[in-house]
């Protein structure tokens, strides 16, 4: 398994919420004190890579990190930064890391919320320079009465860079939540084909299956981020409903309105919400439509498109959905 990646925005909005329960605005504001600090870069991107040109900068914010995380110490950690570096991949702003401004603060005189954002950019900083988690995955089919049953699991061959976020994970107070998948294998015995196991315990459960869980804060996210991309083009600048830097204050404005509520990590539909939702046209609520759209000014910023057509389109759009829905 691959390191993850260095933060965007939206994935450091998803892992504060999953991990301390933050809002995405709470976390966008988190990120925004320490970059006005200047402990943090620049928090309003969408890029998960550093420039070409900063992996010398990357190496010096790590070794600095290594002596600033007490989860670090004993462990001889040698980075691969040409991991993260990238410049076809980052747009206006690269990834979200340190500063070497850390070097300067003491991180315990923070906020706890803000030396919690502060540390977990610079352990995802850790994690992405670290080796990969290798593992051996197992698979194996059973035959009993004439049916087969299968198990799998895995067998870790190198921790790699999940060894510093079992470590990392070990100072949180709250334990998080699993990803979905986290942790989902077992490690099985030592099997041999042909091996028999006489007279094994067995018997027989009846399960239901369970519906889905609502939205949390950090899964909305992402479905917002994912929305619409099977008809976006690939090259398209942006993709999804909204941005990195404004898809926190569309949440928050649900909420204000009274269109979704809070409870716990999870965001529920309030009645207002749901009615809403029946009553607007397809084509509005369509995550197809901003696709589309996006695919057009993308074109148009090449010069394969007109804008004045464009342009003319939503007006007529506008002027056909007033018409055919007068009570909106």
């Amino acid at each position: 398994a691959a390191p993850p990646k260095l933060f965007d925005l939206t994935s450091l909005q998803r892992e504060a919420n999953r991990i301390f329960g933050y809002t995405a605005k709470q976390t966008l504001d988190l990120a925004q004190s320490l970059y006005e600090k200047r402990l943090l870069t620049y928090p309003r991107t969408d890029s998960s890579f550093l420039t070409d040109d900063m992996g010398g900068t990357a190496a010096g914010i790590i070794k600095l990190l290594c002596e600033k995380f007490s989860f670090m110490e004993g462990l001889g950690f040698t980075p691969e930064v040409a991991k993260v570096t990238d410049s076809k991949k980052v747009s206006d702003h690269h990834a979200i890391i340190p500063t070497m401004e850390l070097a300067k603060a003491d991180p315990d005189a923070l906020p706890e919320s803000e030396k919690n954002i502060l540390t977990l950019a610079g352990a995802r900083l850790l994690f992405a320079t670290a080796e990969p988690h290798i593992y051996e995955a197992v698979t194996a089919v059973f035959s009993c009465a004439g049916t087969d049953f299968t198990a799998r699991g895995k067998t870790v061959l190198a921790e790699g860079w999940k060894e510093l976020q079992r470590r990392y994970r070990a100072t949180l107070k709250d334990k998080p939540e699993a990803e979905d998948g986290e942790n989902a294998d077992v490690t099985l015995p030592k099997l041999s084909e042909g091996q028999g196991f006489p007279n094994p315990a067995a018997k027989v459960t009846e399960h239901t299956t369970t519906p889905p869980k609502p939205h949390s804060e950090a899964s909305l996210l992402s479905a917002m981020e994912r929305a619409g991309n099977g008809d976006t083009d690939p090259d398209a600048e942006r993709r999804g409903l909204g941005t990195p830097a404004t898809r926190a204050a569309v949440i928050e404005k649900l909420v204000k309105g009274g269109f979704a509520e809070r409870k716990g990590k999870s965001l529920i539909p309030t009645k207002d919400g749901c009615n809403l939702v029946c009553v607007l046209p397809e084509q509005i609520t369509s995550p197809a439509m901003t696709a589309e759209w996006e695919n057009t000014l993308m074109e148009i910023e090449r010069g394969n498109a007109d804008a004045d057509a464009f342009l003319s389109g939503i007006v007529r759009m506008t002027g056909d959905l007033v018409k055919a829905y007068p009570f909106l």
